[in-house]
């Protein structure tokens, strides 16, 4: 006789193509559980694809289309209610839910080729507690820009401790051969240490916060003598001039790359591990309607060669985490308006969108944009299984 108990049997329950998800721990304790967890998992990710927002959303959507469900999955104890729903998510160990989902996404993009992985944070605005928005749940994610997808997330205590979490998430994830850029808060030895150690290059925003090693930067660029300095020891000075028009202005970006390093001091090179180039970026803007110009000068810390038309490349390439993502979670997902915040259900529900953001971005069959594709999808179930099982996936 088997030893496997009802509770053993219902743990699991993943659907063909969601193996992925078996090491996923079921957090429920009783030993009679209705739903295979499994299930749970799955309805709610098909629900939100739709369009669903929440827990009682994620009823809705199973009542609505039962009929499908039961085509795919057995529910022996009947649809999950909102309740079922709320108490799974709340308790689901939200690192091993990354951890699966990001390895689920991964077998359907492929292996990712060599490519920019851009690491920022977003604070989900309405996840707070006691009325206190210094509470809200504050989220690190690391987003690969040329798949658009994200490969992992963690929790942080705000963005103030940012600084401690990106070497946690830095060790969760395989970044060999990848570019890891970072914006000002993320810009430490440390962590340039770390990437070094991981075999990955860096792409840090140098600001104040590293206030001789920034006004060293300011200088040497703002200088035409140690420009013609450096062109004349034989260092690389590589520039790269673009121009484009849009929304309601005209931007010329400037950029400046070099690999001569001799305006630093040497132990201060030597705490940058792998340090080569130091980039401006030289910024001006015209504002079309009022005529109204502006000029910013942004520096990086880079372990590329100095070739200033890869590296504007690629800085422009880290906005893709708060345009193609960040943005989209709050616009097309509404996450900016969940009021989730009870246990882990604000960063299981956080996890659980970027997976559909990912899996709606991963889907060429449907030429539409992203709110389009989760209407037909909750209209079209054929559309719902494109983009649920995939072809890489079957």
């Amino acid at each position: 006789m088997s030893d496997r108990t009802r509770r053993d049997e219902y743990s699991g329950g993943f659907p063909d193509g969601f193996e992925h998800f078996d090491k996923l721990e079921d957090p429920r304790n009783g030993r009679h559980p209705r739903h295979y967890f499994g299930e749970i998992i799955f309805v709610a990710l098909a629900a939100m694809i739709c369009g669903s927002e929440g827990f009682d959303d994620f009823e809705r959507f199973a009542k609505a289309r039962e009929s499908w469900l039961r085509k795919r999955l057995k529910l022996p104890g009947g649809l999950p209610s909102d309740d079922t729903f709320r108490r799974v998510f709340t308790a689901i160990d939200p690192d091993r839910f990354c951890e699966c989902f990001a390895s689920f996404v991964l077998a359907i993009s492929g292996k990712l080729r060599r490519q920019l992985i851009a690491i920022d944070g977003k604070t989900l605005r309405h996840s707070f507690e006691n009325a206190d928005p210094g509470t809200s749940l504050h989220l690190i994610s690391a987003w690969a820009a040329d798949n658009q997808l994200t490969l992992g997330q963690l929790a942080v205590d705000g963005k103030s401790n940012e600084i401690t979490a990106v070497p946690e998430l830095i060790d969760r994830l395989d970044l060999e051969g990848h570019t890891v850029s970072l914006d000002a808060m993320g810009c430490q030895k440390t962590i340039a240490r770390k990437l070094s150690m991981a075999h990955a290059d860096y792409l840090l925003a140098l600001k104040a916060n590293h206030g001789a090693l920034h006004k060293r930067a300011e200088e040497f660029f703002s200088s035409p003598g140690h420009l013609r300095h450096t062109r004349q020891q034989g260092g690389t000075l590589s520039a790269a001039d673009e121009r484009n028009q849009a929304h309601g202005r005209i931007e010329r970006r400037v950029v400046l790359a070099t690999d001569s390093l001799w305006w630093i001091d040497k132990l201060e090179r030597q705490d940058w591990p792998d340090l080569r180039s130091v980039v401006c970026v030289e910024s001006h803007r015209e504002q079309l309607g009022s005529g109204e110009k502006s000029v910013q000068k942004r520096y990086y810390l880079t372990t590329h060669e100095p070739d200033a038309q890869r590296l504007q490349q690629l800085i422009r390439q880290h906005w893709s985490i708060e345009n193609q993502c960040h943005w989209v979670l709050d616009v097309t997902f509404d996450e900016d308006q969940c009021r989730a915040r009870k246990g882990n259900a604000a960063q299981n529900l956080a996890m659980l969108r970027k997976v559909c953001l990912s899996l709606l971005k991963q889907d060429t069959t449907i030429k539409d944009s992203l709110r389009g594709k989760r209407y037909r999808a909750a209209l079209d179930e054929s559309v719902l299984e494109g983009i649920l099982f995939p072809v890489s996936s079957k």
